[in-house]
């Protein structure tokens, strides 16, 4: 469960520097915001954060020179936070007054502490489509679309799904069947990769399941 949102941008005195928060009683160590800082680089990039004490998933907007850091849960998981950080990033985007975006945040913690709510209702739910699928025989055309068509699942999931009833896929397999930039396709799936959920067969540019 995420435990709060905040924004940093570069000071070229003091370094990194927390810009706005929400809630306002969320502890944030300085050395992890200069961290995060050096971190992204000023380049646009996802950061999965995982230390003793400190935990959370981090995106640089380019636009708007700052970084916009979810924290997280001791046992969170920060992948399934990236494509909700990625919504986030697409409204910081649109906005430009400070009090607005202070408002913004407070949404977004809110939408954060909502999202994954469901995971394992979703998870328990496609099981038992694609079991009722697999005892009418109906073939992959149709798992698949009952599958894209649900509003709940995320990219990762459907990435999951893919591979789970296939024995490999390419980028271009994944392009066709799921709708969604290629820019955040490849993040999810370097993703996953790193996480060693999936693996990536160089020599046939192909991604599989790892069991």
């Amino acid at each position: 469960m995420p435990n709060g949102i905040f924004l940093i941008k570069w000071d070229e005195i003091e370094g990194g520097l927390i810009y706005n928060k929400y809630p306002e009683d969320l502890e944030i160590p300085n050395p992890v915001v200069q961290q995060l800082t050096i971190s992204h680089n000023f380049t646009e990039s996802y950061i999965i954060t995982e230390e003793k004490n400190w935990n959370s998933v981090s995106y640089y907007n380019e636009n708007k020179e700052m970084i916009i850091v979810l924290v997280l849960s001791k046992y969170d998981d920060g992948n399934d936070y990236l494509e909700i950080l990625e919504k986030f990033n697409q409204e910081i985007d649109k906005e430009t007054e400070e009090e607005t975006l202070k408002e913004h945040l407070k949404t977004m913690f809110h939408i954060s502490l909502d999202a994954f709510r469901t995971t394992d209702e979703v998870i328990t739910k496609l099981s038992n489509e694609v079991a009722f699928l697999k005892t009418r025989e109906y073939d992959f055309e149709v798992k698949f679309q009952i599958v894209t068509n649900s509003n709940d699942l995320s990219v990762k999931g459907k990435i999951l799904f893919l591979l789970a009833i296939n024995d490999g896929l390419t980028l271009k397999d994944f392009e066709k069947m799921i709708n969604t930039s290629k820019r955040w396709l490849v993040s999810v799936l370097e993703t996953l990769v790193k996480n060693k959920v999936i693996g990536y067969i160089l020599t046939k540019e192909t991604y599989y399941l790892r069991v």
